[in-house]
């Protein structure tokens, strides 16, 4: 079964079944078992994490929901349905990771459970939780697990609700309840899972017979007959992630159809979309006038009453009436709006339209439309940052500072203490901020000279100062919002790459060192680079991989031009072909 999406502090997790192995082989003493701690330690990390991000995506649908709740309620039905499921299913393993710890630990028994609730609970937030293993002084007992969970037999295991054939039923009924999901939307159109999500889905929770020791045994022997207690929690807390990862999937796929596009429209609403609601007396006035839904085969007509408009009266005189004039309408439908403010009033400003266009039968219909309050007003102080609306620590900051009416030479440019602003030949200005974190605003002031000498104060402008935002990792074209890598695009052994992903500076960084974890067959391998580069060794690793396995690349240090170095986001993917 697969992983969780980020794990970056299980540094045990990738030796786990090579340790346990080894353990079996040459009976090392128990001691070393508290190993396996860290490793329950990091999986119970990893369930937090995904925790937090499936009550994220149902936060989504929840607040979709309260917003529209006819075209969300057949999603959000199956979501809070998919979140009971997960629930109960996570409970039941929960619990039955308490009754293996006390039943290790000589605290409980099938007719007397004694002590059982020392060993399950709920933590700060109300999530189910067990005792830490580490807490547990019998980390390598295995026969009475055994005889718990699986009884005499390994070709045999015995059955019941609270048994490893009992577990297995309870993720196979998950598993089949998930693969089977329908939502029929507002519109009657019946929606399914996509092939690739009910493929993962059936590789994730498969339980086909294993091989040990050159003969074929049952899944549940292999994972729970003569199977040490600190390796099985390990197991069931790796199961839960397999649970929440298959909920995240299906939250995802639920909130991604709301927003499904449709080729069809049942209603039609005028669109005003002006330049600016701002206009300087001189310059003009400016809008687009569309239809929201537009057949570019059939190009409407848009009408405007020039007249400024009082926002009382909203009846639109018919097209052919005395006062509207034709619009310009290019090849996409829009309506171009062109109205001189020269001469006019300072104030705000408001008018009505009409647009008449040919209706699904071929009959022309009409929609009258009013524009938004638009203000002309005298020339103002204009600060405009050409890069982003804040600025950034440890880069140059590009800015344009410019007054209507005022030459770039006449103007006087300063910033508040702590940063520092530049003027450049061009007659652009560079912003360089504090590298103090407690300084988080920067106010640039701007003076002019006036025809007359003197100098006028024109405004100020507030900004915020940030740092610089995490770098994204690459690795042979993929980022963190991809899952799937082929074997092709794996041994091309290509450097580990971070790139500042829509970030408009032009800012270089560089991977320092990272971690690949492999997820291959059911164990777990980890292997370190001190640069950006891939191994030998990870080669070797690589070269082995095949279908179905899974990389993760974590533990990411990127080096900063600042010359601090971060931690970014991990990669996790899984090998298709």
């Amino acid at each position: 079964m697969s992983g969780g999406k980020e794990t970056p502090r299980q540094k045990m997790i990738g030796m786990m079944y090579l340790v346990l192995t080894a353990l079996l082989a040459l009976n090392i003493s128990k001691e070393v078992l508290n190993g396996f701690v860290k490793v329950e330690n990091s999986l119970r990390t990893t369930q937090e994490t995904l925790s937090a991000k499936i009550n994220d995506t149902y936060t989504s649908l929840e607040l979709k929901y309260h917003s529209n709740q006819e075209k969300v309620g057949p999603f959000f039905d199956e979501a809070q349905s998919i979140v009971n499921q997960s629930e109960t299913l996570i409970t039941f393993i929960t619990k039955l990771k308490a009754r293996c710890l006390a039943t290790s630990e000589g605290d409980f028994d099938i007719q007397e459970p004694l002590d059982f609730e020392k060993y399950f609970g709920t933590d700060e937030l109300g999530n189910d939780t067990v005792l830490n293993l580490k807490y547990i002084s019998k980390k390598d007992e295995f026969q009475a697990l055994t005889t718990y969970m699986m009884g005499s037999e390994p070709q045999r295991p015995k059955e019941g609700e609270w048994t490893a054939n009992g577990l297995k039923i309870a993720i196979e009924s998950y598993r089949e309840y998930l693969t089977t999901i329908e939502v029929t939307d507002i519109n009657g159109i019946k929606r399914t899972m996509p092939e690739s999500t009910l493929k993962s889905l059936n590789e994730r929770f498969s339980f086909e017979n294993e091989m040990e020791d050159g003969q074929e045994v049952l899944w549940e022997a292999a994972n729970f007959y003569d199977v040490p207690l600190a390796a099985v929690i390990p197991l069931m807390s790796k199961m839960i992630i397999d649970v929440q990862d298959a909920e995240e999937d299906a939250l995802s796929w639920l909130l991604g159809g709301i927003e499904a596009k449709s080729l069809k429209f049942s209603e039609v609403m005028p669109l005003t979309i002006p330049q600016t609601s701002y206009v300087l007396r001189g310059d003009s006035l400016r809008a687009t006038i569309l239809l929201a839904a537009f057949d570019r085969t059939r190009v409407p007509q848009v009408y405007i009453d020039d007249k400024k408009w009082d926002g009382m009266d909203s009846t639109v005189l018919d097209y052919e009436g005395l006062g509207l004039t034709a619009l310009p309408v290019d090849d996409k439908g829009q309506g171009m709006l062109t109205l001189p403010t020269k001469g006019m009033s300072l104030g705000d400003y408001s008018y009505k339209g009409l647009i008449r266009y040919q209706g699904p039968e071929g009959d022309m219909q009409s929609q009258p439309f009013f524009t938004p309050v638009v203000t002309v007003a005298e020339a103002a102080l204009v600060v405009s940052p050409t890069k982003m609306n804040v600025f950034y620590r440890g880069v140059p900051n590009p800015v344009e500072v410019s007054v209507p009416g005022v030459p770039s030479d006449k103007l006087q440019v300063s910033i508040s203490s702590g940063h520092k602003i530049k003027r450049q030949s061009d007659g652009t200005y560079v912003v360089e901020p504090s590298n103090s974190s407690s300084n988080k605003k920067a106010t640039i002031s701007v003076k002019g000279e006036m025809p007359d000498g003197s100098m006028s104060n024109l405004g100020n402008a507030e900004f915020r100062v940030k740092r610089i935002p995490d770098p994204i990792p690459f690795w042979a074209g993929k980022k963190p919002s991809n899952r799937t890598i082929t074997k092709n695009e794996v041994i091309s052994f290509a450097p580990l790459a971070a790139k500042m992903d829509n970030f408009d500076f032009d800012v270089q960084v560089r991977v320092k060192s990272f971690t690949i974890r492999l997820s291959k067959d059911g164990t777990f391998k980890e292997l370190n680079s001190p640069n950006n580069k891939i191994t030998s060794d990870m080669k070797a690793l690589l070269n082995r991989v095949k279908r179905g396995n899974t990389i993760y690349f974590e533990d990411i240090i990127v080096g900063m031009p600042d010359g601090t170095e971060r931690m970014v986001s991990s990669l996790k993917l899984k090998i298709t072909s």
